[in-house]
């Protein structure tokens, strides 16, 4: 309140006085030790009189008049009198008669407390001509109208809240920093120095600064990994092993904070639309690049675009880029035709905030349900290549026909009360779980380290990825059982 508003014979009752505890015509507000600590606008709330005696309801059957519970006032918000009809005698009035109305209430936590006490008051003296005040009202006029009693009030509020969030926040970079610390780092078969960080569930890239770019091979095999972003400057890191995570977007400037990347492997990722890779064109030293078991991977001339985009790739999905299909990429993408043609055939995915990621996880309730509606081992093989294309099984997937093989292994189920035994015939109709439906490239495709054919100046991209074989177990178990 503005004391100018108020006579000139009102106005020193009107002052505040936080050194002698004196808020008259003011709503007051203090922390609660712990939950205050935790949540820094939950506190306790009081109402004081024109003579500045506050009264709080401090409990059950009890409101305390000019000794606040929990500590005096760190926050308050003072009032215009004349906005009441009868000023001050009505104001004062109004608080008493609330005071001793509650004095017969039980304290609850949520309904029935010391914000529920203050609005009372200010509907009995029909506060700014109106009625209908609630704990929400109170709490956002404390918040926004109110004032701090001082410095000693703000810190009172704040500096246990700020102490809990630094300690909590200096908790996870140390556990975060000591999983990188504690981690593998060996010279691998290439002799790269290598850091391994496989199958750490780790959701977010942060901290790698920690490394202090020693290494040239960082894998990150097996995580939940949704973003590659936050990637400090690391100039020596040549290679990045994404296999199996969960990668829908790459940061725009990965090749200035990675100018020596060569290898990145984003097999088994979510990669949907062609326009995904587009970041990947500041990578002027990538040579090996696979994306195989991503969604974008069956985009129409898919192989041509990307070849198009990276000039730099000589080895894309463990098949060797010929001169034939640069000139054929660069005939369907150049010009004013190939620009148009891009403009119809690539898209790219939205962009998903942080809060929308939770929402849009994939489903497992309908995941669990195609587990368990698996009856034969080709239909498991079927499940887990429509899981690790990234899409979600529909409630049909196992009704259309699936051919003989589906027979032959229903059958063999049968009679052997539903265990089939293995075959080791070299039949490539039904794949091995250990195949994981990556293709091996041929020898005459992708260079290796270990043949004495190729020539020195060719270096084998990363290995294939470690097999994901938890699924294809849990699935096989379940259907033996049936």
């Amino acid at each position: 309140m503005q004391l100018d508003q108020v006579d000139g014979s009102e106005r020193d009752l009107m002052e505040v006085d936080p050194v002698r505890h004196r808020f008259p015509c003011c709503i007051v507000w203090t922390p609660i030790p712990l939950l205050t600590w935790l949540f820094p606008f939950v506190g306790h709330m009081g109402i004081a009189t024109s003579r500045g005696i506050i009264y709080d309801f401090s409990g059950s059957f009890c409101v305390s008049e000019d000794d606040m519970a929990f500590g005096w006032p760190t926050w308050y918000r003072q009032v215009d009198p004349n906005t009441i009809d009868g000023g001050m005698e009505a104001w004062d009035r109004a608080v008493l008669d609330a005071s001793e109305e509650y004095k017969g209430h039980v304290h609850t936590l949520f309904c029935d407390n010391c914000y529920c006490h203050v609005a009372l008051a200010l509907n009995k003296m029909r506060y700014g001509h109106k009625r209908g005040y609630n704990c929400f009202q109170l709490a956002s006029m404390i918040l926004f109208k109110g004032r701090y009693v001082g410095i000693g009030g703000f810190i009172k509020q704040w500096f246990p809240f700020t102490i809990i969030i630094l300690f909590t926040l200096m908790i996870i970079i140390i556990t975060k920093v000591e999983l990188i610390n504690d981690s593998l780092q060996y010279l691998n078969t290439v002799r790269d120095r290598e850091l391994s960080l496989r199958a750490c569930k780790i959701p977010v890239l942060e901290n790698l600064g920690v490394t202090k770019d020693q290494f040239d091979t960082i894998d990150l095999t097996d995580n939940d990994i949704k973003k590659l972003e936050n990637i400090p400057s690391l100039r020596r890191l040549s290679t990045l092993l994404m296999h199996n995570n969960r990668v829908q977007q790459i940061m725009p400037n990965i090749g200035e904070v990675l100018p020596s990347l060569k290898t990145l492997a984003l097999t088994n990722n979510n990669l949907c639309e062609l326009g995904d890779i587009d970041p990947l064109v500041t990578c002027k030293k990538l040579e090996y690049l696979t994306l195989i078991g991503n969604p974008l991977t069956h985009k129409p001339q898919y192989r041509l675009y990307v070849i198009y985009k990276l000039p730099s790739v000589r080895v894309l999905d463990f098949k060797r880029v010929r001169l034939a299909e640069r000139k054929q990429a660069d005939s369907l993408f150049k010009g004013k035709k190939g620009q148009k043609f891009r403009n119809e055939v690539v898209k790219k995915s939205k962009v998903i905030l942080d809060d929308e990621e939770d929402r849009q996880s994939r489903n497992l309730g309908v995941e669990d349900e195609a587990i368990a509606s698996a009856s034969s081992l080709a239909e498991v093989e079927r499940l887990q290549a429509i899981l690790q294309s990234g899409r979600i099984p529909e409630r049909d997937w196992n009704h259309e026909s699936i051919g003989d093989v589906t027979d032959e292994f229903e059958k063999n189920a049968k009679e052997s009360n539903g265990f089939v035994a293995e075959q080791e015939d070299g039949n490539d109709d039904i794949p091995s779980p250990a195949n994981n439906d990556v293709p091996l490239p041929a020898d005459d495709d992708v260079p290796s380290p270990y043949r004495d054919d190729v020539n020195d100046d060719i270096q084998s991209p990363a290995a294939n990825p470690p097999q994901e074989v938890k699924l294809m177990i849990n699935i096989t178990v379940h259907v033996g059982i049936q």
